[in-house]
């Protein structure tokens, strides 16, 4: 579905991080390094409905036996050869690893685990072979006596003379302390055989055989000759046990041999619950669910939260992302200031599809619909090559050549900060054209970018969508929400004001910019605005009011009908091709390109629009002829901003600074009241950086009014 490598750029790695703590076995750890996204939705939708079940007995509290997922593949390995023995320790690990099936086995085929019987369903009984390996081994992986009736005959046959030799041995060295030619006081063992210390000197003193000597010479440690015998017995003893104990695990090895193949099979069931559980666990930290899965080429998210983040112990501060594509919409072109959460939107896309198709519920609104992809391909970052001798374009040119040649239905493309790293005009063109090619393959398509050009080119092509991160334009803060269908801005000089940048060097790159291009962000901003004070209209509840001749027995819903060729026509203008207009009565001017219908393609600056016809008006370049019977509109010179918020007083500062610098006036008069002082700062800051404010003023005498002259 995707590399490594593309993986992990969308933070995959934090994920698999985060299971690798949770795994408790080399099973279960074994089973994560070869986790890879499916992307068949049937496979899908089985491995999310086995994470799911078991999340919920997770949350339930119920107990689930894994302290014994023992890796015995190796112990396997070496009983395999005919007439093998494995030590009673590994046969231990094996009965363990036998009873941890059968446990786990029982576990999950209990009422309340859903379709966990079926993942366990598999795994084989191997109740004789515990029975066997239990009867000749104990816990701590040692022989028990009674593994056969010749074992527990030579034991005790051993413990008898071992015990006679100790009596003896002890009597001679009771004599050789009082005699003083001993060099301790306590029996040892040299060689596999008891035997006493004696000071060197005093060898002579006692018959027998030396077995050793100390480092320094002082002491030797010496089985007297009496005593031979009954140690030759011994030893004879601890052969014929050591026989026996080597026949019983040859023969339990047998018993093992027989069920390589049943016990292998059980060790891959029990790696797979181990993940599965680690997997539960995490989407119990994250608080994921399964959302609805589709077979379709979409990506509807509702109120979803990037899991990297969540992981990351930010749950609370995340603002939730609400995106969709598919269908219609194929293409996303997201735009926003820098460090505003563009990027972080588009991983939070592939990132869970990833995990969806690794069967991990993710932290979204149970009613997100969600896909399944054959292929996602990324490009994010700086793939500058040394060895390869390329340079971030050539990187990014080389990354989107790949998506060029595999977009097609059914792939997921993501790219960020696309047409960077070359000439910002060949760059935006470029990355038009491959947009274009990615839209038209039918691929799914997330791409953020600063480059105007882009934004307009979403607003105009069937299928493309805008998406853009929302600011705080009062403190010039990311709030890191997302709105579709909404341009977003950079907002750079105005951050760079913020931050108190070289007002020179700022005056000068407005002027740079070129005036189209400095209202075009502004037409953005207003743009926002008014889309948010029509949504707001639109969520208040509609109060119908009687009029005073309606009479109370009429309803209130009463339709209106009218005549056939009785409705009243709109005057309209004519439009022409080349002509210069404004949108919305607005103060942008823009050219008006071609028109098709109802509709009309301008341009403004950079950006180009498609807009009804009823919403352009021309601008006339003709001294309008005067009339004895038509009144002429004075130009407004003062408008009054008490009592409205910041962004609606600045939208009404903004239109009258326009107006009067069309109509020439010297200057304007803002009325904005004393206050806290808060809407007058905002207003200042906002007109020292307009490029149309020469000087402001506002007197001490009258502190709630600013005189602003205009160029």
């Amino acid at each position: 579905m995707l590399s490594d490598k593309a993986a992990e750029k969308l933070g995959f790695d934090t994920v698999r991080k985060a299971l690798s703590e949770a795994v408790v076995s080399p099973l279960g750890m074994e089973k994560l390094t070869l986790l890879r996204p499916v992307t068949d939705p049937g496979a899908r939708k089985i491995a999310l409905a086995h994470t799911d079940a078991l999340q919920r007995v997770v949350l339930r509290g119920d107990p689930i036996p894994l302290e014994d997922f023992l890796d015995v593949r190796q112990y396997l390995e070496q009983a395999r050869p005919s007439g093998a023995m494995l030590s009673a320790a590994s046969l231990d690990e094996v009965r363990r690893t036998c009873r941890a099936s059968r446990l786990i086995r029982a576990c999950f085929r209990k009422e309340g685990y859903g379709t966990l019987a079926k993942v366990v369903s598999p795994i084989f009984i191997l109740r004789e072979l515990e029975q066997c390996i239990e009867q000749a081994v104990d816990s701590n992986g040692t022989i028990r006596e009674s593994a056969s009736s010749e074992l527990l005959r030579i034991r005790r046959r051993l413990r008898q003379r071992q015990q006679a030799l100790r009596e003896k041995l002890r009597t001679l060295l009771g004599e050789a302390v009082r005699q003083g030619y001993a060099a301790e006081s306590q029996l040892t063992v040299r060689a596999g055989r008891m035997v006493i210390p004696l000071r060197a000197e005093a060898k002579r003193k006692m018959r027998g055989f030396v077995h050793d000597s100390s480092a320094t010479g002082q002491t030797v440690y010496l089985e007297p000759a009496v005593c031979l015998n009954m140690g030759n017995e011994v030893r004879i003893l601890e052969a014929q046990e050591q026989r026996e104990i080597e026949r019983i695990l040859r023969e339990v090895t047998r018993r093992v041999r027989e069920d390589i193949d049943a016990i292998e099979g059980n060790l891959d069931i029990l790696g797979t619950i181990d993940l599965l559980h680690a997997k539960a666990l995490l989407s119990v930290a994250l608080a994921g669910v399964v959302p609805k899965l589709s077979d379709a080429r979409v990506l509807d998210i509702r109120e979803g939260k990037n899991p990297t983040l969540c992981l990351g112990g930010k749950a609370k501060e995340i603002i939730p992302l609400t995106i969709s594509i598919g269908e219609e919409v194929r293409t996303l072109v997201i735009t926003g200031p820098n460090a505003g959460g563009k990027t972080v939107a588009m991983k939070t896309c592939g990132l869970m599809l990833v995990m969806l198709g690794c069967g991990i519920p993710v932290p979204v609104h149970p009613e997100s619909v969600f896909g399944c992809f054959k292929q996602i391909l990324v490009e994010i970052g700086d793939e500058q090559s040394i060895e390869q001798d390329l340079s971030t374009f050539s990187a990014r040119i080389s990354g989107l050549q790949k998506m060029c040649d595999a977009a097609t239905s059914g792939v997921l493309l993501l790219v960020d900060e696309i047409g960077t790293g070359t000439d910002p005009a060949e760059g935006a063109a470029l990355a038009q054209a491959v947009l274009e090619h990615f839209t038209a393959s039918g691929a799914l398509t997330i791409v953020t970018t600063h480059h105007g050009t882009l934004k307009a080119y979403a607003h105009e092509s069937v299928g493309v969508v805008n998406g853009s991160m929302d600011f705080d334009e009062r403190t010039l803060q990311p709030t890191f929400l997302f709105r579709q269908g909404l341009p977003g801005s950079s907002y750079a000089f105005r951050i760079a004001d913020r931050m108190n940048f070289n007002p020179g060097v700022l005056a000068r790159a407005r002027k740079i910019l070129g005036k189209p291009e400095v209202r075009l962000e502004s037409l953005i901003a207003s743009y926002r605005e008014l889309n948010s004070k029509l949504k707001r209209r639109l969520s208040a509840p509609v109060v119908e009011k009687k009029t005073e001749d309606q009479s109370e027995s009429q309803p209130s819903d009463r339709k209106v009908r009218r005549k056939p060729g009785k409705a009243a026509s709109l005057p309209t203008t004519k439009l022409v091709v080349g002509q210069q207009a404004v949108i919305d009565a607005g103060n942008t001017p823009c050219e008006i390109i071609s028109i098709e219908g109802r509709y009309a393609l301008v341009a403004a600056g950079n950006m180009r629009m498609k807009v009804a016809l009823d919403r352009i008006k021309p601008i006339s370049t003709r001294k309008p002829r005067r009339k004895s019977n038509v009144k002429m509109s004075t130009p407004k010179a003062r408008v009054d901003v008490r009592g409205l918020r910041v962004r609606e007083a600045l939208a009404e500062v903004e239109k009258l600074v326009d107006q009067g610098m069309s109509a020439n006036l010297p200057s304007v008069e803002i009325i904005h009241g004393v206050g806290t002082g808060a809407l007058r700062s905002a207003i200042h800051e906002y007109l020292k950086a307009a490029e149309a404010v020469k000087e402001l003023e506002c007197l001490d005498v009258n502190p709630g009014v600013t005189n602003v002259k205009i160029t």
